[in-house]
């Protein structure tokens, strides 16, 4: 009969001895050696098929013991058994942190509903020794991402065995673009999808930067479009404290002047529901004063936004995406005192998607870079704008107040029914 011991330097013991050492004395510290010796045997595989009935029945007792130390003890010693009993296994990954940390990080018989369930109850230390096992599934991945906090997710993107979806990896950019260990984390990556590396380019440093472009052979041009991409988003979340009209005409028109009032900017700020500017870049771009610019979208619709666009020189290929983006902006402004939310750029992005069947879908600034690439002349330049069309409602006249919208005419189809009473309703 096989028998087993704690460590090499201890005197070989029969299991059977062993159970009967423990009715002798059930003292805590003879149930820990207990423990101990079983535990290792266990795992060792030095047990013969005969002996595991009784040895799971002791680790099943001793597993819901009182004694703290002696559940460590036998966590620490079948932490590694592929022969242990799931249901044992998942009792202890339920106890205690000291008790269940071995088992969540070593243990092979949990599954991913185990693990997911343990994540789901919120222990941060737990959490991370789920996230440093050898292997952890795209699902386990997704769970520890969606609940843990950033030492977790930092834990699990610094595990190369760790399989992690691009949502996942979005979701770790929206919720924690701005720390820098994650960012590095990112980086190092072995395999990091395009479109992920592609919204990491606009926002890390140079020197990061440097070694994401060449870690994940990012090409040069499309990188420096992500550059200018990052740009814009900063630029836009600086103007989205900015609430009066004359500001915004004031800081559109700076930009026109200094060349960066791009098509991509004034299509992000409908993205993100800044309407406002997106009427007082445009109206820049076009040479039409803003409440002008009201008045045609409010009062024509599509037919009042085609003269606007065809006037503002913007690129024809994108007319479609900004006028997607522009129903939803105009629906949200009208239909709820919410404000814009996340729900309201994923439609927008899902629209554009089937719009335009060369986009993948994906976030915001991937489309944003795959819709810019449809207006990039073959030589790299950007495409030539568009003639002004001849004089037309509201693009040549002046308007003194709103009330020369409001009475000009009834709202097209599919506008909106009522004129905002400020600048910035």
């Amino acid at each position: 009969m096989p028998q087993v011991t704690a460590n090499s330097q201890s005197s070989w013991i029969p299991v059977r001895e062993v159970a009967r050492r423990l009715e002798r004395d059930p003292s805590p510290k003879r149930r820990a050696e207990v423990a101990a010796i079983l535990g290792t045997a266990f795992s060792l595989g030095a047990l013969s098929e005969g002996e595991h009935p009784a040895a799971i029945q002791i680790f099943e007792r001793l597993a819901r013991d009182l004694e703290a130390d002696v559940r460590r003890a036998l966590a620490e010693h079948i932490k590694s058994c592929p022969l242990l009993p799931r249901g044992i296994a998942r009792t202890m990954a339920e106890d205690i942190e000291t008790v269940a940390l071995p088992i969540l990080k070593y243990s092979t018989v949990l599954s991913d509903e185990d693990l997911v369930a343990i994540i789901a109850e919120g222990s941060s230390a737990k959490q991370t020794a789920i996230a440093e096992r050898d292997t952890v599934s795209e699902t386990v991945a997704d769970a520890l991402v969606c609940d843990g906090d950033a030492p977790v997710v930092r834990a699990l993107l610094a595990n190369n065995g760790a399989e992690i979806g691009e949502d996942s990896y979005r979701n770790v950019l929206d919720r924690f673009a701005d720390d820098g260990a994650v960012q590095t984390l990112l980086v190092d990556r072995p395999k990091l999808p395009l479109a992920i590396a592609e919204q990491l380019v606009g926002l890390i440093s140079g020197a990061l930067k440097k070694r994401l472009i060449t870690r994940h052979g990012l090409p040069e041009v499309l990188t420096e479009h992500l550059v200018r991409h990052g740009r814009e988003r900063a630029l836009l979340q600086e103007i989205a404290p900015v609430k009066t009209m004359r500001d915004l005409e004031a800081a559109a028109a700076r930009l026109r002047a200094a060349g960066s009032l791009t098509p991509t900017l004034l299509l992000r700020a409908l993205c993100t529901g800044q309407l406002d500017f997106f009427m007082a870049g445009i109206g820049a771009q076009a040479r039409v004063p803003t409440l002008n610019v009201r008045a045609l979208l409010h009062n024509y619709g599509d037919a009042g936004f085609r003269r606007l666009y065809e006037r503002s020189g913007l690129p024809g290929e994108l007319r479609a995406a900004f006028w997607i983006a522009l129903e939803t902006a105009l629906k949200v402004r009208r239909a709820t005192a919410i404000g814009w939310e996340k729900s309201d750029t994923a439609e927008i992005i899902d629209r554009l998607v089937r719009n335009y069947d060369c986009l993948s879908p994906d976030g915001l600034e991937s489309v944003l870079c795959q819709l810019h690439r449809l207006c990039v002349c073959s030589d790299g330049a950007e495409a030539a704008p568009r003639a002004a069309t001849q004089g037309s409602p509201y693009l040549d006249r002046p308007l003194r107040s709103y009330a020369a919208v409001a009475g000009s005419r009834g709202p097209a189809r599919g506008t909106a029914q009522s004129a905002p009473q400020s600048a910035t309703a």
